[in-house]
């Protein structure tokens, strides 16, 4: 649970398939820290419906609950070199800010469906 940074990023893939980041400032509770000592910034990815949803929805400063899997993956950048991203894999998302809006939205509300995301990781435009 936390709040957004910046606005959500929307994009679809080269296939079609909806994708959109964002991440959470969430608050560490740490005995005699500074405040800014103690938020976790946390990248979240959503796909599909889910994905179109939280970026329709979503915006800088909303507080959000989002319930997923921790993913690793690495990349190749411009340059070559290697770069690791740790994230969450949103499964489940509900808006926390009081909104008329603020029922939990499901990844695949038409029907439940196991997807592998591993080929999908290679088409982020990010």
């Amino acid at each position: 649970m936390g709040r957004l940074t910046a606005d959500p990023e929307a994009r679809t893939t080269t296939d079609g398939t909806a994708v959109t980041k964002f991440r959470l400032a969430v608050d560490r509770p740490v005995a005699g820290a500074r405040r800014d000592d103690s938020i976790d910034l946390i990248d979240v990815v959503a796909w599909q419906r889910l994905a179109e949803v939280c970026g329709q929805d979503l915006k800088k400063g909303r507080l959000a609950l989002v319930e997923g899997r921790i993913q690793n993956r690495s990349f190749e950048d411009q340059s070559g070199q290697r770069r690791w991203v740790t994230e969450v894999v949103a499964k489940n998302m509900t808006r926390l800010d009081g909104s008329p809006n603020s029922s939990p939205v499901a990844g695949s509300q038409v029907k439940e469906e196991i997807i592998d995301d591993s080929e999908l990781e290679s088409d982020l435009p990010f």
